[in-house]
């Protein structure tokens, strides 16, 4: 217990002090600290005991769920449907693009790093497929461009990325009934599984379509704000219990579904104050346990011994993105703007990292491809966030 808990304050201690020099002099989210942190450890063998307690793992997995809760509690349905026909249809495109080519390249040149399966290698490269506008969002506030048509094109198309995100962790449930002969662990009856899901799926529904009158009874106690904080944990840990009951894997899609429950049902005033306590939750207080735990698994031999792994998923993450950004925007910002919006694009540092993180505890992907995912996501953030700084600095988007 106590090696737990010096773990956990040399945590705290590393993300603080290393995240204060990322995030000031690289402009690199100080989560890799902990990433980083846990790569450190994993190589050396140190605190191994604690890492794989019982309850360290309890802090890693609540903090990857509390951070899925956060994708449903900012996902903003009304403004994906709002949005331009071109930005939907080159963020979709864009997507699929590389989703294609990548699943390619796994299946057909690495296919013992996933089960020799199409479906989990397509799951694998929509997971780098993904955007990380977390990450470029402070970039734009910084350069003040936001507003632009280029911030907007940006952050509209990490939007509908959010979709695919929800869509790839709720496709890894069905996995198992595609795969019944692959090397995983036992599952439950994948009856039980669709029928837990879609118990869900309408509970979420019932949910939201009340929302307008669970709204009103809530503002009537605006004024005492405990009931809000309590209500808005109560929904995550239900849904996310009932999906964990069933399937490790459902709790991660229940997750989800509770943040736009609690989205939908809270006054705009308690909306914006529990805004504030949750992302204390899941940035400072948790987030830092479950990316140290991504780093333990990571092996640095391995992206040693296959250099080629990390070479063509690049390849494939960045020259997609830039080419189907120059190929659909290149008429509203021109070649140079066009082709630097690929580039910020192609960041990989988002909630795919969870997805690979489940890929691989499941069994589905091999331990080479999930450290040469994360060495990959790694490498092209801290290169192409000094290219997107430098570019921006330099001269001012459309």
């Amino acid at each position: 217990m106590e090696e737990t808990l010096l773990l956990i304050v040399l945590t705290y201690g590393v993300s603080l002090s290393l995240g204060y020099v990322l995030e000031k002099y690289l402009r690199t989210p100080w989560m890799f600290a902990a990433l980083f942190f846990g790569m450190f450890l994993s190589l050396f063998g140190l605190f191994k005991s604690s890492i794989e307690s019982e309850s360290f793992q309890l802090l890693a997995n609540l903090g990857m769920l509390i951070l899925l809760f956060m994708i449903g509690f900012n996902l903003n349905l009304r403004e994906i449907r709002n949005l331009k026909r071109y930005v939907l249809l080159g963020a979709t495109s864009m997507m699929l693009l590389e989703g294609f080519l990548g699943s390619l390249l796994l299946y057909f040149v690495f296919p013992n790093h996933v089960n020799n399966s199409y479906l989990v290698a397509l799951i694998t490269a929509f997971s780098f497929a993904t955007v990380g506008e977390a990450v470029l969002l402070p970039i734009l506030e910084e350069f003040n461009v936001v507003d632009t048509l280029f911030g907007q094109l940006t952050l509209g198309i990490g939007t509908v990325d959010d979709v695919l995100e929800v869509l790839m962790l709720a496709s890894i449930i069905a996995l198992p009934t595609f795969l019944p002969k692959s090397q995983i662990r036992s599952l439950p009856d994948p009856r039980l599984t669709i029928a837990t899901l879609g118990i869900m799926l309408l509970l979420t529904f019932a949910v939201t379509k009340a929302a307008k009158k669970i709204r009103k009874g809530l503002g009537k106690n605006s004024d005492m704000p405990y009931p809000t904080v309590l209500i808005t944990l109560l929904i995550f840990f239900s849904l996310t219990a009932l999906g964990g009951l069933v399937f490790e894997s459902l709790a991660t899609v229940g997750a989800i579904l509770s943040g736009i429950i609690a989205q939908e049902i809270l006054p705009k005033r308690m909306l914006k104050e529990n805004r504030r306590e949750i992302n204390f939750l899941g940035y400072a207080f948790l987030s830092p346990f479950f990316f140290l735990s991504l780093g333990t698994k990571v092996s640095i031999k391995s992206i040693f011994i296959n250099p080629s792994l990390i070479i063509l998923i690049w390849v494939v993450a960045t020259g997609t993105k830039i080419l189907a950004s120059f190929l659909f925007f290149r008429k509203l910002l021109g070649s140079k703007y066009s082709l630097l919006m690929g580039l910020g694009l192609s960041i990989m540092f988002s909630t795919s990292l969870i997805v690979q993180f489940i890929l691989f505890g499941s069994g589905y992907i091999s331990l080479a491809l999930y450290s040469a995912l994360v060495a990959t996501a790694t490498l092209i953030t801290l290169l192409i966030i000094s290219v997107y700084s430098w570019w921006l600095a330099a001269s001012r988007p459309p």
